[in-house]
């Protein structure tokens, strides 16, 4: 059911290898809950990969594990403008609770459009990222809620490596309106790692309401290793979400 998936992203990794050459300075989506306000320039591409994510919560008299393989392509169409693509390639499911599961198999799809907006000051740089889930995966892993959300982050480059990012995200489906807004602070930032901490407040079923941390390396020009950790604040958010991520990058 999902190894067609993985087959569609090795392939497109092999039609841009032949002529892509090692990016000097790409900033990856991942981790945390802002994503880069910056794209991959005409021709670039990259591919951000969870190794995996994954979320815990007690509900229910039983606790839920779910590891998800997610998968995002970004191609860098103009110097401004970039098309995402993002899967939730696999998905493992465990629950301990009276209506036990545990099984896996192919989740969510969805594109997206990343645009940089002007700016007149170097220390800033603003992004606008749309979103549209595809009707795709599993009956059991997939989402049949036809998600659809516009989101902003706007970074601030501090002093000493530091950066402070806000972003905002107003999302939409057929289980309601919701609203995420998220400041992300980078307290320790070299030329090969950085750490950052981050919360997350909003309302609705598909808001991000969590607070943590995270870090990134960077193995070499062309690629970066990250970790992260969030910690639910709300009773209907998951207790613990983070993970693994490798993403790799070419231009």
């Amino acid at each position: 059911m999902f190894r067609p998936r993985w087959r569609l992203c090795g392939a497109a990794l092999l039609l841009v290898l032949p002529w892509a050459a090692a990016a000097d300075d790409i900033q990856f989506d991942r981790p945390g809950i802002p994503f880069s306000p910056s794209t991959l320039g005409r021709g670039g591409f990259a591919w951000e990969q969870g190794l995996p994510d994954v979320s815990w919560e007690r509900s229910d008299g039983g606790i839920q594990r779910e590891y998800d393989a997610g998968t995002v392509l970004r191609l860098g169409l103009s110097d401004r403008l970039e098309l995402q693509l993002s899967s939730d390639t696999q998905v493992w499911h465990r629950d301990t609770g009276p209506d036990a599961l545990r099984g896996h198999g192919a989740g969510s799809t969805a594109l997206a459009a990343k645009v940089v907006l002007p700016s007149s000051r170097e220390s800033f740089a603003w992004a606008l990222l749309a979103q549209a889930d595809l009707d795709s995966g599993s009956r059991t892993y997939g989402s049949d809620d036809h998600l659809r959300s516009i989101a902003l982050t706007g970074e601030w480059t501090l002093p000493q490596d530091r950066a402070l990012a806000l972003y905002a995200q107003l999302a939409d489906s057929r289980a309601g309106h919701s609203w995420t807004f998220a400041p992300n602070y980078t307290f320790v930032g070299g030329e090969h790692w950085q750490a950052y901490v981050e919360a997350g407040i909003g309302h609705g079923p598909d808001s991000t309401r969590a607070a943590g941390a995270g870090m990134a390396w960077m193995l070499g020009q062309h690629a970066q290793l990250d970790v992260s950790l969030l910690r639910g604040t709300a009773a209907d958010a998951p207790d613990w979400q983070g993970g693994l991520g490798l993403s790799i990058g070419f231009q």
